[in-house]
C-alpha cells in the first residue's frame, strides 16, 4: 500500500513540471509536506517489526495511517482538480498566443509598408519577407545581416547618416524621411521612411523601419512639374497674348505677346490692380464682361475697343478658382476690313429687297418638287395649272395634282437628266391650260435644289407664260432663278425686321424654308416676333439681349443659339446678320440675316465627343497591352496594361522609337510592320520582346493598321499578352475569345475610328 502511495506522488510531481513557475512553487510545497507525512508513516510502520507492544503499535498505526491517507487523498484530488483547471487556462493562453502570431503575420505580409529591424550598428536583423520582395525583388537572406545603407542611392546617404545619428540618441519616433534604394531588377525605388529607436525595449531591442513605397507618387510629382513647364512654355510661344489675374484684380502673369499688345512690361504689371494699371478700361464692356466671367462662373468671349491703345481686341476670359485665364488677339485688321464691307453689304441688301419683290410680284409659275416629286412649294400663278385649291396640293404627285400630260411628260425627261447631270434645264412646251381651256406656251425652268452634303434635295420649277412676253420676261426669268439658287446655297433660311415706333421688332419677310425648321408661319413670327419671341430657348435669350444692347453702329453679328419648333423640338441654328443703325435715331432701325439649321453638326460633335472617350477609356481598360505606332514607329498609345508588361510608363515612350523590340528581332520587326503598312494584319503571332529592366518575354501580338482621316494607313495598332507564364497562355485566348487561325480578336471593332486612334 505504501509503495503504491509513493507511485502516486510521484506520478503528481511529473504533472507539476507543465504548471508555470509561480503555480508550481505552490504545488511542490505541498507534494513536499505529504512526501514528508508518508516518511514518517513509514518510519512508524518499520517499529512493528520489533516484538514489543507490535499489535498495539500496529493497531495504532494503521488508525494513524488510514487518517492521514484519507487526508492527504482529499488533498491531492483537490490538487490534481486545481492542476486541471490551471492547465486548461494555460491551453487557451497558448491558442490566443499561436493565433495572435499568426494573424501579425498575416497582416505583415499583405502589408503594403516594408518592415525592417536594424540594430544600432545599422545592421538589418530582421525584415517582412513578403513586402521586401514585392518592393525591392530582394529575398530575406539577401538582406538580413547586411547594413542599411548597403543598396541607398549615393546622393540619399549622407541624409541617411545625419539622420540615424540623431535617430540613435533620441529614443521614439523620429519624423519621416525620403530616400531611394536600388531594386533587384536595376532602377531605383522611392521610400518614404518612418523610423521609432527601441534599444531601449527589451523586447525589440532595436530600431523599427517603416517603409512605404512612394515611386508612383514621385514619378506623378514629375510628371505634373513637366506639365506645368509645358503649358508655361505654350503660353510663353503662343501668337495670342495672355494674362492671368487672381481674385483681386492684380497680374499674376504676362505673357510677351501680351507685353507688347498692353505695352507695358510684366515686371510692372504683376501683382498689380488691372483696373488701377488701365483705368480706362473700368467702365466699359471689358469691366462688365470680366465682372460676369467671375461672377457667374462662366466663359466669356467678347470684342472690344481700346481707345487708349486705338486697338480691337477679341477677348476669351476663363474662370477658375484661382481668378481669371485671359486670351486675346488684337482684330484691328479685321475691323478695317468689315467697315470697308459694310458697302458691299449695302449693295446686298437692296438686291435682297429686290429679289423679293420680283418674287412677290412676278406671274411666273413656281412650283418645288422634292427627290420623290412630290409638291412642297406653289405660288399663286401656279395654281392655275390645278384644278386643286391651294390647301389640297401640298405632297401631291404631277399626276395627282391633274397637270395636263404635255407637262407630266416634260417633268418626267427633264427630272432624269437633273439627276443624272446635276445641271439647271430649260425647256418650252405648250399645253392646254385645265383651268382656260386654251393653248398656252410656256418655257421652263427645272433647278437642283443642293444640300449642305453638294446631293440633290429638290427641284424648283418655274413655269413662264410666254405668250406674248416670252422676250421680255426671259431676262427677269434668269435673273430671278439665279437669286433663288444663291438664296438656297447660302442658307437655309433668310430674314428681315424693321424696328416699329414702340421699340419692337416687326417681321418684313421670311423665307419658307423657316416654316419647314420650326414649324412657324411667317404670320406668326408677326405676332410672337423673332429676335426676342417665344421660340428662342429660355437659356439663349438673355444671350441674344446683351448683343442688341451692346450695338452702338452698323456691324455684322454672327452667333449660334437654340429654338424650340411648334413641335417642341430643339434645334440649333447659325446665325449670320446684318444691324443697320441710324445715327440721327441713336438705334438700329433694321435687321437683315441668314441662318443656317447646325443641330446635325450639333450632334455629331457630342456623338464624335461621346466617341472619343469610349475609345480612350476602352484602350485604358482593356486586359492587354495596346500600343500604337505611327509609320516611323514613333508610339503614339501605351496604355496602362503595357505598362505593367515592359515596365516604360506612357511620358518615357509615347513620341519615341519603340523600345521593346531587341537587337536581334530588328530584322522580323520591321519586316513584320512593313506589311502592316501595307494593309496586312496579324493575328496571334508569337514574338520575343525587351523589357525596361533589359529581360526578354515571350508574346502574343495582333495588329491592325492604323488609318488616317484621308484614309490612307498611317501606322498600326497592337495588342500583346505577355506569355511568360504558361498560365497567361490561356487567360490571354480566353480574354480575346480566340479560337484558331483566322478568326479576328474581339478587339477589332473597336479600331475601326483611324482619325481618332491616330489623334
Amino acid at each position: 500500500m505504501m509503495q503504491n502511495v509513493f507511485e502516486q506522488l510521484q506520478e503528481l510531481q511529473g504533472h507539476l513540471e507543465q504548471l508555470p513557475s509561480d503555480r508550481k512553487a505552490v504545488f511542490t510545497k505541498s507534494c513536499d509536506r505529504l512526501s514528508e507525512s508518508l516518511h514518517e508513516l513509514e518510519a512508524e510502520f518499520q517499529l512493528l517489526l520489533f516484538p514489543d507492544n507490535a499489535l498495539a503499535k500496529l493497531e495504532k498505526i494503521n488508525c494513524n495511517l488510514e487518517i492521514k491517507v484519507t487526508q492527504q487523498a482529499a488533498r491531492i484530488r483537490q490538487l490534481e482538480d486545481q492542476l486541471e483547471r490551471w492547465q486548461k487556462q494555460y491551453q487557451r493562453a497558448t491558442q490566443a498566443l499561436a493565433q495572435g502570431e499568426a494573424k501579425l503575420q498575416t497582416m505583415l505580409r499583405n502589408s503594403s509598408d516594408l518592415i525592417t529591424i536594424i540594430e544600432a550598428d545599422g545592421r538589418i536583423r530582421d525584415q517582412s519577407s513578403v513586402v521586401l520582395h514585392r518592393i525591392l525583388g530582394y529575398k530575406p537572406e539577401q538582406r538580413i545581416g547586411e547594413f542599411q545603407a548597403d543598396i541607398m542611392h549615393p546622393d540619399d546617404i549622407p541624409d541617411w547618416e545625419a539622420y540615424f545619428a540623431k535617430l540613435l540618441k533620441q529614443p521614439g519616433i523620429a519624423p519621416p524621411i525620403e530616400y531611394r534604394k536600388r531594386h533587384a531588377s536595376g532602377y531605383w525605388v522611392y521610400l518614404e521612411v518612418i523610423a521609432n529607436n527601441l534599444l531601449h525595449d527589451s523586447s525589440i531591442n532595436g530600431i523599427i523601419i517603416n517603409s512605404r513605397d512612394i515611386t508612383q507618387r514621385k514619378l506623378s510629382e514629375a510628371a505634373l512639374e513637366k506639365s506645368k513647364q509645358q503649358v508655361v512654355n505654350i503660353l510663353e510661344n503662343i501668337t495670342d497674348g495672355f494674362y492671368a489675374l487672381n481674385r483681386r484684380w492684380q497680374f499674376t502673369y504676362v505673357n510677351p505677346k501680351a507685353e507688347e499688345c498692353l505695352q507695358r512690361k510684366r515686371q510692372e504689371l504683376l501683382g498689380t490692380n488691372i483696373w488701377e494699371e488701365f483705368p480706362d478700361t473700368a467702365n466699359t464692356i471689358f469691366f462688365k464682361q470680366f465682372y460676369k466671367a467671375v461672377s457667374e462662373n462662366v466663359t466669356v468671349k467678347f470684342e472690344g475697343y481700346s481707345q487708349a491703345r486705338d486697338i480691337w481686341l477679341e477677348i476669351e476670359a476663363y474662370p477658375s478658382e484661382e481668378g481669371l485665364s485671359v486670351f486675346f488677339r488684337n482684330i484691328t485688321d479685321r475691323k478695317i476690313s468689315e467697315n470697308a464691307l459694310e458697302k458691299i453689304y449695302s449693295q446686298l441688301e437692296q438686291q435682297t429687297k429686290l429679289l423679293d419683290t420680283v418674287l412677290s410680284t412676278t406671274p411666273d409659275r413656281l412650283l418645288m418638287f422634292d427627290r420623290s416629286q412630290r409638291l412642297t412649294y406653289i405660288n399663286r400663278a401656279a395654281l392655275e395649272l390645278t384644278r386643286l385649291s391651294e390647301a389640297c396640293v401640298f405632297g401631291k404627285t404631277l399626276e395627282e395634282l391633274g397637270l395636263p400630260p404635255e407637262l407630266i411628260k416634260l417633268h418626267r425627261n427633264c427630272w432624269e437628266n437633273i439627276l443624272a447631270t446635276g445641271q439647271i434645264l430649260t425647256a418650252e412646251t405648250e399645253f392646254i391650260n385645265p383651268r382656260t381651256g386654251r393653248k398656252n406656251y410656256c418655257s421652263y425652268i427645272f433647278s437642283p435644289i443642293l444640300s449642305m452634303d453638294g446631293t440633290i434635295e429638290a427641284v424648283l420649277v418655274t413655269n413662264r407664260d410666254i405668250t406674248e412676253f416670252k422676250e421680255t420676261e426671259a431676262a427677269l426669268r434668269e435673273s430671278e432663278s439665279r437669286y433663288r439658287i444663291l438664296s438656297q446655297i447660302t442658307s437655309d433660311f433668310a430674314y428681315s425686321f424693321n424696328v416699329l415706333p414702340d421699340r419692337t421688332w416687326a417681321c418684313e419677310w421670311m423665307t419658307e424654308a423657316f416654316t419647314r425648321i420650326t414649324g412657324y408661319t411667317a404670320a406668326e413670327i408677326e405676332i410672337s416676333g423673332w429676335p426676342e419671341g417665344a421660340c428662342i430657348h429660355p437659356d439663349d435669350r438673355e444671350m441674344l439681349r446683351e448683343q442688341a444692347q451692346d450695338r452702338s453702329s452698323s456691324r455684322k453679328e454672327v452667333s449660334e443659339y437654340r429654338i424650340i419648333t411648334k413641335t417642341g423640338e430643339i434645334r440649333w441654328l447659325w446665325d449670320c446678320r446684318q444691324v443697320v443703325w441710324d445715327e440721327v435715331k441713336g438705334g438700329a432701325v433694321r435687321l437683315y440675316g441668314a441662318c443656317q439649321d447646325i443641330t446635325e453638326h450639333k450632334l455629331a460633335e457630342a456623338k464624335l465627343c461621346e466617341t472619343n472617350l469610349l475609345l480612350q477609356e476602352l484602350i485604358q481598360s482593356l486586359p492587354l497591352g495596346v500600343v500604337g505606332i505611327d509609320a516611323n514607329a514613333l508610339v503614339t498609345v501605351w496604355n496602362p496594361v503595357a505598362e505593367q508588361i515592359f515596365g516604360w510608363n506612357e511620358s518615357e515612350v509615347v513620341g519615341e522609337l519603340l523600345p521593346i523590340v531587341p537587337s536581334e528581332e530588328n530584322v522580323d520587326f520591321y519586316a513584320m510592320f512593313q506589311s502592316e503598312l501595307e494593309g496586312v494584319s496579324q493575328i496571334a503571332r508569337k514574338c520575343r520582346r525587351r523589357r525596361k529592366d533589359g529581360a526578354l518575354i515571350d508574346v502574343w501580338i495582333w495588329t491592325l493598321p492604323m488609318r488616317g482621316a484621308d484614309g490612307a494607313i498611317a501606322g498600326s495598332m497592337r495588342m500583346i499578352s505577355d506569355l511568360s507564364v504558361a498560365k497567361g497562355v490561356q487567360e490571354s485566348a480566353d480574354k480575346l475569345n480566340f479560337r484558331g487561325e483566322g478568326k479576328k480578336p474581339f478587339w477589332t471593332r473597336y479600331v475601326c475610328i483611324p482619325h481618332i486612334l491616330k489623334k
